[in-house]
């Protein structure tokens, strides 16, 4: 097999981590010129991009960074830059800073939440201890920014990431002040989404048409759409963590309520059947056997119609993201994205 055919291999079957079928992800890249090769480029910046890291650090970012996952933020970022006419290669950099920005976000989340495994392997947190778990964060946060200030689009791209990285932050110190009373309103659980999620699929996208040299209106169409997925993305996670097989999960069932996280389909269910919120308060002072009434919640949530309710709104906001794509221009990289944007709503359960 050529490098090239294993590079996009390798990115279908990360995608099919969490539920995405390969076929249709597939479907999705299909025909997109230089997609290949520009996937084989990114990969090869994101190791290099942790060259000159102190040992540690680099051992910590490095071990995240190569297990993989489905890169969907450096490829929106690619696509986007195709569709507005640039060469892909040339956003390669643009991807990379997406990549590390999300990382970054995944070692820092491992520490807040205790997280024991990431991607199928040991946190780094696990191996090398919160501190330098955090540090190597920090240091990528960094490195995106120095590698986006080095490309010739940093007018127009630096500023945004520095208010995406901001709202990033934002959105988890949100998250921090809601977990574990499980009161959380919907406002509050769709303001930690836009934070901590559409705010850097808005960035990546919206990068790609500043790779291609674009400005105004369809970068603006493309934080849009990037901002929709985004939501739409995070929605349909939440939904699965009640819903999913535990197998293509990749973790047990009900993980986000045992770390006191109110995401939609509880809130909906809490709604619903205001008692819940009763039961759930013994998982808050620690009265009530934490696997119990995970049990419990997950039949409750089912029921009343928690991950459909989900499932539904993820839909509503990928109409949106679609209606902003309308803006770029027609092209095989513009479908790619809309096909892609309709199976990450879409992930099998």
């Amino acid at each position: 097999m050529a490098a090239q055919e294993q590079a996009i291999l390798s990115q279908l079957d990360a995608s099919a981590q969490r539920g995405v079928r390969p076929e249709r992800a597939q479907a999705a890249l299909a025909g997109v010129p230089s997609l290949p090769e520009s996937l084989l480029e990114l990969e090869a910046q994101l190791t290099r991009a942790t060259e000159d890291a102190e040992a540690k650090l680099q051992a910590a970012a490095r071990h995240l960074v190569s297990a993989g996952g489905k890169r969907i933020r450096p490829m929106v970022t690619l696509l986007a830059c195709g569709a507005c006419g640039g060469e892909m290669r040339g956003a390669v950099p643009y991807a990379v800073a997406a990549e590390l920005t999300h990382s970054a976000t995944l070692l820092h989340d491992d520490v807040i939440d205790d997280g024991p495994v990431r991607r199928g392997q040991p946190a780094s947190r696990v191996i090398w201890g919160n501190a330098v778990s955090v540090l190597s964060g920090d240091w990528l946060l960094t490195r995106a920014l120095e590698i986006v200030s080095a490309e010739p689009a940093r007018s127009a791209a630096l500023p945004p990431l520095l208010a995406t990285m901001r709202r990033l932050v934002e959105g988890e110190v949100l998250q921090l002040s809601l977990r574990g009373g499980f009161s959380a309103t919907e406002q509050a659980y769709m303001d930690v989404v836009m934070g901590k999620t559409a705010s850097l699929f808005g960035w990546a996208a919206a990068a790609g048409a500043w790779a291609a040299g674009e400005v105004g209106e369809i970068p603006a169409a493309l934080v849009r759409f990037g901002e929709g997925i985004g939501v739409a993305f995070q929605l349909v996670d939440d939904a699965l963590d009640y819903a999913a097989d535990p197998r293509l999960l990749g973790k047990r069932l009900g993980t986000d309520l045992i770390e006191g996280k109110a995401t939609l389909p509880l809130i909906r269910a809490c709604e619903a059947e205001p008692a819940l919120r009763e039961r759930l308060g013994g998982v808050v002072d620690g009265t009530a056997d934490v696997e119990t009434v995970a049990g419990e919640v997950i039949a409750v949530v089912k029921r009343v119609g928690g991950v459909d309710a989900a499932r539904a709104l993820a839909r509503e906001h990928t109409r949106t993201a679609l209606e902003a794509l309308e803006q770029v221009p027609d092209g095989v990289h513009r479908r790619a994205l809309h096909a892609a944007a309709l199976q990450l709503t879409e992930r099998a359960f």
